[in-house]
């Protein structure tokens, strides 16, 4: 299931060791099917990688 996670560098600062109370988002896409039998590795990914750049863009 793709999950895309907006605005984490504001809740999580860099070096900070608490949460910053400030709004971040966490969109979920539909799940993926598993890997085909006749799919390489590289298909799939790619395929996974498309269907977060979907989600960046909603």
């Amino acid at each position: 299931m793709p999950v895309w996670l907006e605005n984490l560098n504001r809740v999580l600062p860099k070096g900070s060791r608490l949460v910053v109370p400030i709004i971040c988002s966490a969109t979920f896409g539909e799940a993926i099917a598993g890997p085909a039998q006749d799919e390489t590795k590289i298909e799939f990914l790619n395929r996974v990688k498309q269907a977060l750049e979907a989600l960046s863009h909603a």
